[in-house]
């Protein structure tokens, strides 16, 4: 119980590192310029997570896609998820375009507007989780997915997708309908890295519960080796009163 307890608090502390990490990566990349999407992304797609992007191209208006059960101040909604067919070339970048309330009915999705023609985006790199939990597989339908990877996407869509994603932060320009002040969809997007001082909270907690577990332990063996001592003692004043008892019949 002890190795476990102290195996928890070390984990604790090893998110709250990593997302420490993470937190310095962000405000790092935050004031840095964006990078072109047709120029290439440079590294492997962790080391550009986060890192503003921007990207030209046309948004796929067939292939729109609601993440479902995505929740907002306990608001019930969805993520729109559109792939974007850069100008230029062939490659296709997979675009979070934001957040919208579900309706009444479970069995309605939104209406969204999709931009016509081409347009600007600008965003954040973004590599989806590859953990996540499912209650039951086969749940999805063309437009309406509960967890997304971009290798589910390929598969699904048959695209050239590239390795990273986009958290688009503000409406898209130029094109035709869906852009600009149409666009109603909501763009605040959760940071990564939240969460710092409750991993280590965490982690005191399981330290916590080691030194009661220590302290418990070391009183317990205290009383158990008074006991033996009182049995022994009891054990000899016995044994003295039958060597007496004795004595006192011869």
């Amino acid at each position: 119980m002890l190795a476990l307890t102290l195996s928890a608090g070390r984990w604790q502390l090893e998110r709250a590192a990593y997302k420490l990490a993470l937190q310095q990566r962000i405000e790092a990349a935050a004031g840095a310029q964006p990078v072109s999407v047709q120029s290439g992304l440079v590294g492997d797609p962790a080391s550009v997570a986060w890192h503003p992007i921007e990207a030209v191209g046309r948004f796929d208006a067939g292939k729109v896609v609601f993440l479902d059960n995505r929740l907002r101040d306990g608001v019930p909604g969805y993520e729109v998820l559109t792939p974007l067919r850069l100008s230029g070339g062939d490659r296709v970048l997979l675009v979070n375009r934001g957040w919208i309330a579900a309706p009444r009915q479970r069995d309605q999705l939104p209406v969204v507007e999709t931009p016509a023609g081409e347009v600007s985006v600008r965003g954040l790199a973004f590599t989806p989780s590859q953990r996540f939990m499912e209650l039951r597989a086969g749940t999805d339908d063309a437009r309406r997915w509960q967890n997304w990877t971009i290798e589910r996407a390929r598969e699904r869509w048959s695209l050239d997708l590239l390795p990273v994603a986009m958290l688009q932060l503000d409406a898209a320009t130029g094109g035709g309908s869906g852009t600009g002040p149409a666009d109603t969809l909501s763009r605040q997007w959760p940071r990564p890295d939240a969460g710092i001082d409750k991993h280590r909270g965490y982690a005191l907690q399981w330290f916590s519960f080691a030194g009661i577990g220590v302290i418990v332990w070391v009183l317990l063996s205290l009383r158990r080796i008074s006991a033996q001592g009182a049995i022994a003692r009891h054990s000899g004043d016995t044994e003295v009163d039958g060597q007496r008892d004795l004595r006192k019949g011869v």
